[in-house]
């Protein structure tokens, strides 16, 4: 879930849920863009980060729209980049992940956070094995070397 407070974004899907297991991650979340404040982007250039943004890889938004002239690839395009953030600072975990995430409102630092305290508590997580491909959820019983 994302709340951001400004018109552009908010007009757009502020939620969205994922289940891997029916979701193509290429078709459904792969595209998704960053986004931009239309007034950040040149103190971005000037500390040295963003310089190989474009709108073809980011959003940019002023107060009220979109300013990429093709416009959003997803309806709820700024919510479903957010799986991606989440999906790489998850796999810091350094195993798959058999569960569920929910954030609202987060970004790396909460991310990092999470991954922090979920491995500092043994007693919130367990390594599982497969023994039999066919005992596993659908997406771990995928031989990955064929799909």
């Amino acid at each position: 879930e994302i709340e951001f407070g400004q018109a552009a974004i908010d007009a757009t899907g502020q939620r969205i849920e994922i289940d891997f297991a029916d979701t193509s991650y290429v078709r459904e979340i792969a595209r998704a863009r960053t986004f931009v404040m239309a007034h950040e982007v040149e103190l971005l250039r000037a500390h040295g980060l963003a310089l190989g943004g474009s709108l073809d890889n980011a959003i940019v938004v002023d107060e009220h729209r979109v300013l990429n002239r093709d416009g959003l690839r997803y309806r709820d395009e700024f919510a479903k980049h957010k799986a991606p953030v989440a999906i790489g600072d998850l796999y810091l975990i350094g195993h798959p992940i058999l569960g569920g995430y929910h954030a609202r409102k987060s970004g790396h630092a909460l991310n990092n956070q999470l991954v922090r305290a979920v491995l500092a508590d043994e007693t919130a997580w367990e390594i599982a094995t497969f023994p039999q491909r066919r005992n596993a959820p659908p997406a771990f019983a995928l031989d990955w070397l064929q799909a």
